[in-house]
């Protein structure tokens, strides 16, 4: 149940704003995706070793192989076989875990961090295209929409460029 303080949207209006965003997010994913894909492309990575370093980019902390392949939901020699190649690129340190020498942890590189961030800024592109393509009205309208909500959603404030990982 809402509290007192706060509002919530007619089901419809709630129904009508969901189609509108999805539209919204369609759109950017759609545009994002052809300068998303030649990043990955130039990057020579495979899918699995991609998500490998967004999963540690956004954690910003170390892993084992095993809780890496459970994560992502992988098997343990696939994950095996993907944090070797990252590691053999430099993207990855390895090392034994201090308190089980049988498991490998592993943690991004600088050269590993790059790649989740030319990811995020190939999708940047989009919406500074989105942006561009806008009037002033409907500029200003967008402006003043997501100002409210992120100074009242902390939680997805934290996903800004720049923003503090630790905050996410």
């Amino acid at each position: 149940m809402p509290s007192s303080t706060s509002v919530t949207a007619p089901a419809s209006a709630g129904k009508q704003l969901a189609r509108d965003m999805y539209a919204l997010v369609s759109y950017l994913m759609r545009a994002a995706n052809v300068g998303t894909f030649n990043t990955i492309a130039e990057l020579d990575l495979s899918f699995t070793q991609i998500k490998v370093l967004c999963a540690l980019e956004m954690d910003g902390q170390d892993r084992s192989v095993k809780a890496l392949a459970d994560l992502l939901s992988v098997s343990l020699p696939a994950m095996s076989r993907a944090v070797d190649g990252l590691f053999e690129r430099g993207f990855v340190q390895r090392e034994e875990d201090p308190i089980d020498r049988r498991m490998k942890r592993v943690r991004l590189t600088q050269s590993g961090r790059s790649v989740p961030l030319a990811l995020n800024e190939a999708r940047m592109s989009a919406l500074h295209e989105l942006i561009g393509s806008l009037d002033a009205e409907e500029a200003d309208s967008l402006q003043k929409a997501l100002a409210l909500m992120l100074e009242r959603r902390p939680e997805i404030a934290a996903y800004r460029p720049g923003a503090k990982a630790g905050k996410r």
